[in-house]
């Protein structure tokens, strides 16, 4: 007998009490990680959207950069960068971390307020990152390291709870497993993405027009900025490894924005004989964040967990905090890096 599409595709099991608190919750508050990227931002949306296409409340609150690109997924929203009374709602969403760490300053005060309530604290929580050692997922938690995207997961949640998919909905879940696939060009485009995105499509998401948006619309500052960046470019380790640069300078000098680098490191990635790929975003002292991408074998998840960070395989990222400049940031890298290549 040959295969069917259900050898290939199993979606991810949905616990009960996360499908109990979604059908429950009147007034939701969806959060996501500091500097919100595509998939948070695109996760975030979709839930929001088909919350309130059943008559209820759902608020965004979105902290820090995010591109211009990602804008338009946010219309007719209510987002804020500044936190309301976590009390007047009756559910809290985590999306695209599980830690009140990637909050930025909101993050204290919204563990507070959870911890008021116990073990039972109004908090669901949909994810597709590693968790770190010792860290145990609660009963309203949807953790799905194997998902593609938060988006994804989003997807089959609803799905799961049964909930017609309003057009923003389909637009931004879209959005969300694109942009964290690369398009469907990565190894993470599983056939559980690549099923979540056809009947997407087939509701009416336009993956073209969301390329054009996210992919083909740049300011011209990204492009000066760009060039700076790849003259930064240095090549280690038999060239298996490649480096670049973001500094204050560089944005001074071309108008640009950080926000304005999301996509700079997956160049790196492209020449022939590189399997891991860096980009140095200079940011002050105890502020400089390293993006990483990989080819495999290479394992950047492992890579940022030295430095305190994480994320997968292939993208993971992580904070130096002790180096004072890129310099010193590269220093460091290049000393734990080569037993990753």
């Amino acid at each position: 007998m040959g295969l069917t599409m259900t050898d290939f595709l199993r979606p991810p099991i949905i616990p009960l009490p996360v499908l109990d608190c979604f059908r429950q919750a009147e007034k939701v508050l969806l959060l996501c990680h500091y500097n919100p990227d595509g998939d948070a931002i695109g996760a975030s949306v979709g839930l929001a959207a088909a919350i309130r296409a059943r008559g209820r409340k759902a608020d965004l609150h979105l902290v820090g950069a995010y591109s211009d690109n990602l804008a338009y997924l946010l219309a007719g929203m209510k987002a804020t960068d500044g936190l309301a009374d976590p009390g007047s709602y009756d559910l809290l969403v985590l999306l695209d971390c599980h830690s009140f760490d990637r909050l930025g300053d909101d993050g204290p005060r919204l563990a507070a307020f959870l911890e008021t309530y116990g073990p039972n604290p109004p908090l669901a929580v949909i994810d597709h990152h590693l968790t770190a050692a010792g860290e145990t997922a609660g009963p309203t938690w949807l953790l799905d390291e194997t998902a593609s995207s938060t988006g994804e997961l989003v997807f089959y949640l609803l799905k799961a709870l049964g909930w017609t998919l309003p057009p923003q909905s389909v637009e931004a879940l879209l959005a969300a497993i694109a942009s964290d696939t690369g398009f469907f060009s990565q190894t993470n485009a599983t056939a559980g993405a690549l099923a979540a995105a056809a009947e997407l499509t087939a509701a009416g998401g336009r993956l073209e027009a969301i390329k054009q948006r996210l992919k083909m619309s740049r300011p011209p500052r990204c492009l000066r900025l760009l060039g700076r960046v790849l003259n930064s470019l240095s090549l280690h380790y038999g060239n298996r490894l490649a480096v670049m640069e973001v500094t204050g300078d560089m944005l001074a000098l071309t108008g640009a924005a950080m926000v304005d680098t999301e996509d700079f490191v997956e160049l790196g990635r492209t020449i022939d004989g590189v399997v891991m790929s860096a980009l140095i975003k200079d940011q002050g002292p105890g502020a400089i964040k390293i993006s990483l991408r990989s080819r495999e074998p290479a394992d950047v998840a492992a890579l940022a967990a030295l430095f305190g960070g994480g994320g997968h395989r292939q993208a993971a990222a992580y904070t130096d905090l002790e180096a004072v400049n890129a310099a010193g940031a590269k220093a460091r890298l290049l000393s734990a890096a080569e037993r990753f290549l």
